[in-house]
């Protein structure tokens, strides 16, 4: 995740799966090429919930970091637990071959 630019967000916003507040949420930046060659980017949410997420090994590392510590500003080891949970919950980068099959998956055929 070398170079990823993201904002951590603390505050109350719901879990979109069951309602209950997340713990914090990360924006990340995202782009991606249409069939004709623009680029269209903008971020994506992703919400960590202590319920919902509690069986992914790196979230619940930061889960438990959470309960611990409550607070993320300036600590090192909040980073690296942030970058190891998003890894897992963040798709890889589709390089053009794999769009290619993708797209041509989903061409709906009559």
């Amino acid at each position: 995740m070398s170079g990823l630019d993201c904002e951590l967000v603390l505050l109350d916003m719901p879990c979109h799966r069951c309602g209950d507040a997340l713990l914090c949420a990360v924006r990340v930046p995202h782009s991606f090429l249409r069939a004709d060659g623009t680029e269209v980017s903008g971020t994506r949410t992703v919400g960590l919930c202590a319920g919902c997420d509690k069986e992914n090994p790196a979230a619940r590392a930061l889960i438990d970091y959470f309960a611990g510590c409550g607070e993320v500003a300036g600590e090192p080891e909040a980073a690296i637990l942030l970058g190891d949970w998003l890894r897992e919950v963040l798709p890889a980068r589709i390089d053009d071959a794999q769009l290619a099959l993708l797209r041509a998956e989903c061409t709906v055929r009559t």
